[in-house]
């Protein structure tokens, strides 16, 4: 972005999503005098990349891998939590270049969207329980208990007799937070090979899954090169992600 990025991110953080987006186009488009004297965007426009995220710790080692692959690849990257859903819809309307890791099962109902393999995480959906609370898989079926939940989940737990109440949050960032202040005392959560959780947390394995990063299909050109780099970072990432294991 030519310019001020720093200022321009700070904006967009500070306004609405929506807002956020139309400034984010405003600010970073640069221009140029014509022989008319007016002023006309540049092709440089063209090397921006804006990528939605869900924001959720332990995201930053996968954010930095697509920072790497798009850079590689000539862009100026640039990268904005969005809720859960809203991201890929906006992938799927083309006001996003891509989405940083989707469910495949969720991502491919979006006829715009186009998945990125290999898969970018290799998580574990878990029931995420706070502590002093009973922890186990009946706990789904109890009509009394109260679980923290998002559609993506829901879709891969469809086959469970769920019968707890459930409440459905897309800001995902405050989920923990809500079973610390025991507002919740349950909640669908994802782990990566890290087994990163939340101190003071206990969990039971739901179900394995893949998260694939997602593209809109304006860039469907650029598929057989963001592939590669994708299969040789993920060899790269999951050394990194098992040696912090240690």
């Amino acid at each position: 972005m030519n310019g001020e990025p720093l200022q321009t991110l700070l904006l967009i953080l500070s306004l609405s999503f929506s807002q956020a987006l139309a400034s984010f186009y405003t600010l970073a488009q640069p221009v140029r005098d014509n022989q008319q004297g007016t002023l006309e965007p540049t092709d440089s426009f063209s090397k921006q990349f804006l990528i939605t995220f869900v924001d959720y710790p332990g995201a930053k080692p996968y954010l930095d891998v697509l920072s790497e692959i798009y850079t590689e690849l000539g862009f100026v990257v640039h990268k904005v939590p969005a809720p859960a859903l809203r991201g890929l819809q906006l992938v799927n309307e083309g006001k996003v270049d891509a989405d940083a890791h989707r469910l495949g099962r969720v991502a491919a109902r979006f006829e715009n969207v186009m998945l990125i393999k290999p898969e970018l995480v290799r998580a574990t959906l878990v029931l995420l329980c706070r502590s002093g609370v009973e922890c186990n898989r009946n706990v789904l079926s109890n009509k009394e208990k109260l679980l923290l939940t998002n559609e993506r989940s829901l879709m891969y737990l469809e086959d469970f007799d769920i019968q707890t109440r459930v409440i459905k949050k897309e800001i995902i960032i405050n989920t923990v937070d809500m079973l610390r202040t025991k507002r919740a005392d349950y909640a669908t959560f994802m782990i990566d090979e890290r087994q990163l959780v939340p101190p003071g947390m206990h969990y039971v394995k739901l179900r394995s899954i893949f998260l694939y990063h997602t593209i809109n299909k304006k860039h469907a050109h650029l598929l057989p090169k963001i592939e590669e780099k994708m299969r040789i970072k993920r060899l790269q990432l999951n050394e990194i992600l098992l040696s912090s294991k240690r």
